[in-house]
C-alpha cells in the first residue's frame, strides 16, 4: 500500500493513517516533495472518490479536485516547504461533492530528512464542528456563534455579538478569534459562502436573489466574497455542479 523506499529513506514511521481513521472525521495524508500522495487513510480515499487508499498513492489533488481547490491545497504546500513552517488550523470551505461544501480544519506540518531538508508534507484534517461543539456548549461564545447561525444574512454588528457573550468588543474578538482561528466578520463571511453554495447547486434563484438572501449588500459584493473563499466566481460553481450533478 506504501512507497516503502520514501518511508525507509526518510525514517518515517508508517503508523499515522490507522490512528486517524479511529479519530471521528479526521482525514490523513503524507505527500512527497511533489505533493504527491504517498499514504492516506481509508476516509479520506473515501472523501476522494477512490476506491481504497492505494488508488491514490502516487497521484496529486489535481487528480482528484476541481482545479480550483486543488491549486488552493498546492499553493499552501509549496508555502510549506519554501518556508519549512507549519500550517496550523486554516479554516476552510472544502468540497464534498453533490454541490455541497463542509467547514474543516487543516493542519500541515514539513516532514524533514536528517540533513534537515524538507522531503514531504504531513497533515490532518477534521470537521470543523469538532472544534466548535464544545465551544457552543460551555462558552460565553455558545449565544452569539448560535445568532451568527441564524442571522448571518442580516447585517450583525460585532458590538451586538459582544453584548450577547458579555464581553467587551475587544474581549469578544480576542476569544472568538483563539478559539476559531478566524475574527467574527471572517466567520460570518464563511456562513453566507456556506449556504450560497448550496443555493447556487440546489435551486434555478437568480444570482441576484440569492445574493440578497445570503446577506450580501449586492450581486456584486457577492461575487467578489465568494470568489475569494472559493477560488471560482458564483457563476462558475454553478455551471460545474450542475454539469456534473453525481459527483
Amino acid at each position: 500500500m506504501k512507497d516503502a523506499s520514501f518511508f525507509e529513506k526518510h525514517q518515517l514511521l508508517d503508523h499515522g493513517e490507522g490512528l486517524f481513521d479511529h479519530l471521528p472525521g479526521f482525514l490523513f495524508f503524507v505527500k512527497d516533495i511533489n505533493f504527491k500522495f504517498v499514504s492516506v487513510n481509508q476516509r479520506l480515499a473515501d472523501k476522494l472518490g477512490a476506491p481504497c487508499p492505494e488508488a491514490v498513492l502516487g497521484k496529486s489533488d489535481h487528480d482528484f479536485c476541481p482545479p480550483s481547490q486543488a491549486e488552493i491545497y498546492a499553493k499552501d504546500d509549496r508555502q510549506i516547504v519554501e518556508t519549512k513552517q507549519p500550517m496550523y488550523n486554516k479554516v476552510e470551505l472544502v468540497p464534498r461533492g453533490k454541490g455541497f461544501v463542509d467547514w474543516s480544519t487543516t493542519t500541515k506540518i514539513p516532514l524533514f530528512n536528517r540533513k534537515g531538508e524538507v522531503v514531504g508534507i504531513a497533515g490532518t484534517t477534521r470537521p470543523f464542528s469538532t472544534g466548535t461543539s464544545a465551544i457552543d456548549i460551555h462558552s460565553e461564545l455558545g449565544a452569539p456563534l448560535r445568532a451568527m447561525h441564524e442571522r448571518f444574512a442580516e447585517s450583525l454588528k460585532i458590538p451586538e455579538l459582544a453584548k450577547i457573550a458579555n464581553l467587551s468588543v475587544s474581549a469578544f474578538e480576542r476569544k472568538f478569534k483563539k478559539q476559531l482561528e478566524m475574527t467574527p466578520r471572517q466567520y460570518i463571511r464563511h456562513l453566507r459562502v456556506h449556504d450560497a453554495c448550496y443555493k447556487l447547486s440546489h435551486t434555478d434563484s437568480p444570482l441576484a436573489e440569492i445574493s440578497a438572501s445570503c446577506g450580501y449588500v449586492d450581486q456584486s459584493h457577492f461575487s467578489r466574497e465568494f470568489s475569494r473563499i472559493i477560488n471560482e466566481t458564483p457563476l462558475q460553481y454553478r455551471k460545474r455542479h450542475r454539469a456534473n450533478p453525481g459527483k
